[in-house]
């Protein structure tokens, strides 16, 4: 330090320790903008193929709608599915199935412009956003892309065979086709649906008729979740949750479903349609009800996961009517966890306080799912009293293959440890993976591997 200060040895300690600590705290920011930077790089990306996760891909969708009625241009939403996909992975394995859709996604960065977002929405299917695009230039586009998959080829395992795929795509047009991003993707999907059923390999853009026809399996959907409400058909399936050290069955998930006729219909299937039409904290109350009786029936005397729509948050009465079924079936309060997906919380704290604050105050537990999936994952549990975190699965999926993935999944655990939070490792589904979440200390294992949903709690 050249200054006249620094000559006074009092001052030139005080400054010098001044100095120390202000190099500590610049290191102490770099690092934790680096850490968040890392974190929210793998909440949005597809670890497998580094696109954009389904997650990003809808918010992404929502932010370009916004963007483009500002400013008033169209833009293109294409959904691409690979074509015989599962035969590949079924005679070759899985992991020359997955450098297939690393190839696949190489092809659609060179195909696209910079700026357009590519995401993988899940297994063999892709979406993209096109800004700025109309019919024509996302036609091209997509021609781009099967030429382009039709000169690639992927040597075999253990052989001199070349695998060839081909790819079925869907393209939806805003505003033309749709004006909010569940439609346009429905229109999208739908699109992909009929290229397959057109042979595979081919481009389609809807018709007037095509139109009329999606938005009327919409209607379908609409009006099946309007009467399974009305005729009691929501139906409770249960996934298990085993103790990971000693494989005691303790927790069982509760999972919604609708029966139609002899068909049981999954929670993906309706679920979006279900919050779109104000109806799913409906469906969570004879849904929860029904646990409730099965709970009774069966004498199960573990703990219950309740997944909660963000509907609940703001229906006032949510609370006291789960306290009354509670009381009228017999069931202590602190053996049922609400769990509130932790990406759906971000926009919504204040209430979020108050809401668990006079779920803890009724005697019930709270659980934060998906956990680490967003950038602000520790100020939950800094600001909520968390009981249960349910680590985000695609952390646990690729815990053994990616370095990264372990040392946060690592890091969670050591923090809910510290805090005394239990943990639940979410998509176990193997023998391998099950052996790491016991390696790491995390308490509870649910997946696949361990049990799929079914009608019937399991006890022991």
């Amino acid at each position: 330090m050249h200054s006249t200060l620094a000559q006074d040895p009092i001052r030139h300690i005080v400054i010098s320790s001044i100095l120390t600590a202000l190099l500590n705290l610049v290191g102490s920011v770099k690092a934790i903008y680096k850490y968040t930077k890392e974190l929210e790089h793998y909440a949005t990306r597809d670890p497998l193929t580094d696109l954009y996760n389904q997650r990003m891909f809808w918010e992404l969708l929502g932010y370009e709608i916004g963007r483009s009625q500002r400013h008033g241009y169209e833009f293109a939403v294409m959904v691409l599915d690979m074509d015989n996909f599962k035969a590949i992975n079924d005679a070759y394995g899985h992991q020359f199935g997955d450098a297939f859709l690393q190839a696949f996604a190489k092809i659609l960065h060179q195909a696209v412009r910079q700026g357009d977002l590519l995401a993988r929405y899940g297994g063999d299917e892709f979406a993209i956003v096109l800004p700025e695009a109309g019919e024509s230039q996302a036609h091209m586009v997509a021609q781009r892309i099967a030429e382009m998959l039709e000169e690639f080829s992927l040597e075999a395992p253990g052989s001199t065979v070349k695998i060839k795929a081909t790819t079925s795509i869907g393209i939806a047009i805003h505003p033309t086709h749709g004006k909010d991003s569940r439609e346009l993707f429905l229109i999208a999907d739908n699109m992909m649906y009929k290229a397959k059923r057109a042979g595979k390999n081919s481009i389609a853009i809807p018709s007037d008729e095509d139109m009329v026809e999606a938005l009327k399996q919409a209607s379908d959907k609409s009006q099946m979740i309007r009467s399974a409400l009305d005729e009691g058909r929501i139906v409770p399936f249960f996934q298990p949750i085993v103790h990971s050290r000693t494989g005691e069955v303790l927790i069982h998930e509760l999972l919604m479903r609708i029966q139609v006729g002899q068909r049981i219909v999954a929670a993906q299937e309706f679920i979006e349609e279900a919050e779109a039409m104000g109806l799913a904290h409906k469906m969570d109350y004879q849904l929860i009800e029904k646990a409730f009786g099965q709970i009774r029936e069966q004498g199960y005397r573990g703990i219950l996961f309740v997944n909660l729509s963000p509907k609940a948050l703001i229906v006032g009465e949510f609370i006291s009517r789960i306290t009354r079924l509670a009381r009228e079936f017999e069931i202590e309060p602190n053996r049922i966890v609400f769990e509130i997906t932790e990406r759906e919380t971000v926009s919504n704290l204040s209430l979020l306080e108050k809401f668990v604050f006079d779920l803890k105050t009724a005697g019930f537990s709270f659980a934060i799912d998906d956990f680490g999936s967003g950038y602000s994952s520790f100020q939950y549990i800094k600001r909520f009293p968390v009981d249960y975190i349910k680590i985000e699965g695609e952390f646990i999926r690729n815990v053994l293959v990616d370095a990264e993935y372990k040392a946060f999944t690592k890091s969670i655990v050591t923090l809910a440890q510290e805090l005394n939070i239990q943990t639940i490792a979410e998509y176990v589904e193997d023998q391998p993976i099950l052996d790491a979440v016991l390696e790491f200390g995390i308490d509870y294992a649910q997946g696949y591997h361990i049990g799929r949903p079914g009608p019937k709690l399991r006890c022991g």
